[in-house]
């Protein structure tokens, strides 16, 4: 009779404190070792019970990028005036997850819902040029799809110091890695369980082809990673998507192995296989360097024509990435195949090293989404 009392008499205390400390959808750890530390970030749940999570476990930061972000759109000559005016625009095209989720985000840092806007307003306000390459099969030592992403980005602002595997299981079920910064949900680089990786390259086609009315590029990029099962449904999501600004795409689909590479603006999307690619074809490769037209081309395809047959990894990262220098603010290897990949950032100031130059911290995103709860 006494235990059933006291039984009892805690059956409130637990109920209230259920209440009170709803469970967290979210986990913190780090890969690396110094001077280059990698915050993983592994989340789960609804939007915003992901948004939550990411805010409450790391508000500091949430609060840093917002602040360099917005001190970088200023010494471009954007103030936070005309990212409110962007926004505005951009907002009835924002799908309401992600909408959600920035909502989750600012509720568990403190931060206001209006400066993680303007924070996810800056990429389609800003041209940057980039670099990535998609080989497989007869191109590559093992047949694996072999994948890179080289962002070649301003690092003065400091997005560098709080680089992050952003790793999510969507309440939809797709599990993915988001390779970015805490405090940013957008994606521009990833990979998903279904072995599928995507990069991407700012371009210009001029302002005709431009306008802000439109879903931002890093969200119709998340959308690839949280919905595309296929390299078909891959280039879909690109193709129907209600896009901005110039923008080239790659997205790699392991399980056939192929890819294509991806030229949008506004009003059109065109998609290359190898065939098809409007430049020097090499067998099972498409690649694009600081845009369609760049000299830079020229330099990987070099690289790639030299190598080709036996590329690895080890060819995105030494020979690409490094050996023409490209990826200041962060450099990636994707072998989509095994869904493993390597990653280098940019140091923090003030003596800045670009990424290609660090040291590349190895990943295993199906061993991280194994260990979801």
């Amino acid at each position: 009779m006494p235990t059933i009392r006291r039984t009892l008499i805690l059956l409130p205390l637990l109920a209230t404190l259920a209440h009170a400390a709803p469970a967290l959808h979210g986990r913190v750890a780090t890969i690396g070792e110094a001077p280059n530390p990698i915050t993983v970030l592994t989340l789960w749940g609804t939007p915003y019970e992901r948004g939550l999570a990411h805010g409450k476990l790391c508000a500091a930061q949430v609060k840093g990028i917002c602040d360099r972000l917005t001190l970088g759109a200023v010494m471009m000559g954007i103030t936070p005036a005309k990212l409110d005016e962007a926004w505005a625009q951009m907002a009835p095209f924002v799908p309401q997850r992600y909408e959600d989720e920035m909502r989750g985000l600012a509720d568990g840092s403190g931060v206001p819902l209006q400066t993680v806007h303007r924070a996810h307003a800056i990429p389609d306000l800003s041209e940057f040029h980039c670099t990535f390459f998609a080989a497989w099969g007869s191109a590559t030592r093992d047949g694996h799809l072999q994948q890179i992403r080289a962002l070649d980005y301003a690092t003065q602002a400091g997005l560098q110091n709080t680089p992050a595997l952003i790793v999510e299981r969507t309440d939809r079920g797709q599990v993915f890695v988001n390779i970015g910064w805490l405090g940013f949900i957008g994606c521009v680089s990833g990979m998903n369980v279904s072995h599928s990786a995507v990069s991407e390259i700012g371009e210009s086609f001029g302002d005709a082809h431009e306008t802000l009315a439109g879903e931002p590029m890093p969200f119709v990029l998340r959308d690839v990673l949280e919905n595309a099962q296929t390299l078909e449904q891959g280039v879909n999501i690109i193709r129907r998507a209600h896009r901005t600004s110039s923008y080239l795409y790659c997205i790699g689909d392991a399980k056939i192995p192929s890819a294509r590479a991806l030229r949008t603006a506004q009003d059109f999307c065109e998609a290359y296989d190898p065939k098809s690619y409007p430049g020097a074809k090499l067998e099972n490769t498409v690649y694009w360097s600081m845009g369609c037209d760049s000299k830079w081309n020229k330099r990987v395809y070099d690289v790639l024509k030299a190598k080709w047959g036996q590329i690895t990894p080890r060819t995105g990262m030494r020979d690409v990435m490094r050996g023409l220098g490209t990826g200041n603010l962060h450099a990636i290897a994707y072998d989509v195949t095994a869904l493993k990949l390597w990653v280098a950032n940019a140091s923090p100031g003030p003596k800045v090293v670009p990424g290609y130059e660090r040291r590349f911290v190895p990943f295993d995103l199906r061993r991280s989404a194994g260990q979801l709860p």
